[in-house]
């Protein structure tokens, strides 16, 4: 039997067979038309959905456990001072922005971060604070005046996380001098990462994650590849041969300074719901996952208990995920000291 697709006839995945094989809709309701743009629409040669390896969707009570061990080993990896600030951490330092289909809000409670909700309407008037860190959700659309704010407050020293769809509606419409759609959209697939800078401290977690099965990174059907207008200053901090293959954009993460603040932009989105078994590591049980990558006593103790149903693919996608956002939230508190400007 089908699982329920959690978004029902507003699901932009309605055109996807490979996302209707797994999930039943209550309509028939053709999301062109809706929220997507005639754009996004999958060509035919995008629908092929042949593959050797094996998927896995997470069901939500195993993502909560997969982010509860993935969120443990990440946090074993934190300096305790790094560990000490998030927790003492301004309940305003981080900003969720909801979208209409991420949520990092889900991921942030997971990880037991702080985080402030703003709705995209009110970020026309928010009075930000130059050490804030605001994470926009993909979403279907998004007021231009906001993404317009957006940059005038980065260039005085926010910084923005965002996903997928934001790539189009905000970083397109605010930041266009560095990056932009590149007018394809992907299909739903899991594609093998790469970390290019191993010493950039936002990505720490996957270097170690790729000692002994290359990490995967889930794309959502209709995600927007990332083109790189201004090459000097955009860097790519984790790319996707197969990515680049398919789509002619190996970029998975890019970050890039604007005036005093900062922009990172993913492909797809923080909240995981597939993960890929391409090879046999990535077929083994998650405590193989913390054998090699050296993992505590406590680790081991939690998956045994938890994680019995899952595998080495799901928590090495849940642990560098994790350690991501730690990495992020740690390095930017730290930078600003939590300063009021």
């Amino acid at each position: 039997m089908k699982e329920e697709c959690r978004y029902g006839s507003n699901c932009r995945y309605l055109s996807d067979p490979t996302h209707c094989d797994r999930f039943q809709h209550p309509t028939k309701t053709s999301l062109l038309g809706s929220t997507a743009h005639p754009s996004d629409q999958l060509s035919n040669k995008n629908l092929d959905t042949s593959s050797s390896s094996h998927s896995h969707t997470i069901h939500d009570d195993d993502m909560q456990k997969a982010y509860s061990i993935g969120g443990a080993i990440a946090l074993e990896r934190l300096s305790q001072q790094d560990q000490t600030t998030i927790k003492t951490m301004r309940d305003d330092a981080v900003i969720v922005v909801p979208g209409t289909y991420d949520h990092i809000d889900r991921v942030l409670a997971k990880l037991n971060i702080k985080f402030t909700v703003v709705e995209q309407h009110e970020l026309i008037n928010y009075p930000f604070r130059t050490y804030q860190t605001v994470y926009i959700n993909c979403a279907s659309k998004f007021p231009k005046e906001a993404a317009y704010r957006l940059r005038e407050f980065v260039e005085k020293g926010l910084h923005i996380i965002t996903t997928d769809w934001a790539l189009r509606n905000v970083l397109q419409v605010a930041f266009s001098d560095f990056v932009k759609h590149n007018g394809q959209s992907t299909r739903d697939e899991v594609v093998g990462i790469e970390v290019v800078d191993p010493n950039h401290s936002f990505v720490s977690g996957f270097v170690l994650a790729a000692k002994h099965a290359q990490p995967q990174w889930w794309l959502e059907t209709a995600s927007h590849p990332i083109e790189i207008v201004n090459k000097e200053q955009v860097k790519v901090l984790i790319r996707s041969q197969a990515l680049y293959d398919k789509y002619q954009s190996d970029a998975v993460i890019v970050t890039f300074d604007c005036g005093r603040g900062n922009v990172t932009h993913m492909i797809s989105h923080f909240y995981l719901q597939r993960s890929e078994t391409p090879n046999a590591r990535h077929k083994m049980p998650a405590q193989q996952y913390a054998q090699d990558i050296k993992a505590s006593d406590n680790i081991t103790k939690l998956i045994s208990k938890d994680g019995q149903n899952l595998n080495y693919a799901q928590i090495q996608s849940s642990s560098t995920s994790a350690q991501f956002i730690y990495n992020l939230v740690s390095n930017r508190l730290n930078s600003t000291k939590q300063s009021t400007s």
